[in-house]
């Protein structure tokens, strides 16, 4: 009898152990893992990844800034984070806030910029979280990137006294654009006229399990590895940084938008695929919603056909006007 229970204390002890390390091994991956996704732009110069962006577009900058003079303002979130942005004033009484995507600042955004003062708009294009001269270095695929949505269209209707404010967000910036819409009051000085989302990344966990597989293969996608990378950083960044990967489930949350929002889709697009784009706007149920497609390349169709994008965006806005 001593020798039996001699092996189950050892075998409890044993299984203790490696309990310990799997648990411990698991918030180690998590943590590290956290720290990548949140902190992803450290060490990288997101504006210098603007400059070279809109050269490879053969967008021609200087020729932007010699012609439009911005004034940089500053609006503060509701969390206090301090959002730096450019304001282009064209003395309109209508204003678009735009948002860039991943991996740049506001620069980047600044053909969209033109083609809005050119018909009109006053612009406000902000440094996302992470990004630029924001001060918050966290990226959080817009779940703390709305706050600043809501303080820059705030901002443009309470300090610039717009009567319409629109926000137009790309990639990235779209994800942002779709999680501020789901989630703003919308009888507040917060909320804008009307959403523009071209090519939203579609949902956090769904991008970072393509990038863990580094393929669009289902299977890679939901293997037992990538199951355990996105269940150990999930657990751990919902704990220790308070940041919810359901929270950017864009295809999720547009169900609660309520604000007259536009999806736009590259057909061409390699890093948001058409079919994830899509099912954002069929989980839509706003009364007042559109969908338009380019056959250009992601967030490319600005560039390929300006004059045709903003037709677009145009017959969207007048169809929402009050």
């Amino acid at each position: 009898m001593k020798t039996q229970n001699s092996i189950i204390k050892k075998v409890i002890i044993a299984g203790c152990v490696i309990f310990t390390l799997v648990l411990g091994g698991s918030i180690v991956v998590g943590g590290l893992i956290s720290d990548k996704i949140l902190h992803q732009n450290k060490g990288k110069d997101t504006s210098e990844n603007s400059i070279k962006q809109l050269e490879k577009w053969g967008y021609d900058l200087d020729a932007f800034n010699n012609k439009y003079e911005g004034t940089e303002i500053k609006a503060t979130a509701e969390d206090g984070n301090v959002v730096p942005a450019t304001f282009f004033d064209g003395e309109s009484e209508k204003c678009a806030v735009l948002i860039h995507g991943a991996g740049g600042d506001r620069v980047s955004i600044y053909p969209l910029a033109e083609q809005y003062i050119e018909r009109g708009y006053d612009v406000i294009a902000f440094d996302q979280r992470g990004c630029g001269t924001n001060a918050d270095d966290q990226v959080t695929f817009g779940i703390h990137e709305a706050l600043d949505v809501e303080a820059m269209v705030s901002y443009a209707r309470e300090e610039l006294h717009e009567d319409e404010v629109i926000v137009h967000g790309q990639s990235m910036g779209a994800q942002t654009a779709v999680i501020y819409a789901a989630n703003v009051k919308t009888n507040s000085s917060a909320a804008a006229d009307a959403v523009i989302a071209d090519s939203p990344v579609p949902g956090m966990e769904l991008i970072l399990r393509e990038m863990f597989a580094d393929s669009d293969d289902e299977e890679k996608k939901n293997s037992l590895l990538n199951d355990f990378l996105i269940g150990t950083s999930k657990t751990f960044m919902k704990i220790f940084n308070k940041v919810d990967y359901d929270d950017a489930d864009t295809i999720a949350v547009a169900k609660d938008i309520e604000l007259p929002t536009m999806i736009i889709v590259s057909d061409k697009d390699e890093t948001c695929l058409p079919k994830y784009v899509e099912m954002v706007y069929d989980n839509m149920t706003c009364e007042k919603r559109s969908i338009a497609h380019f056959d250009s390349s992601h967030i490319e169709g600005v560039i390929d056909d300006p004059e045709g994008y903003m037709d677009s965006v145009e017959t969207f806005l007048a169809s929402v006007e009050k």
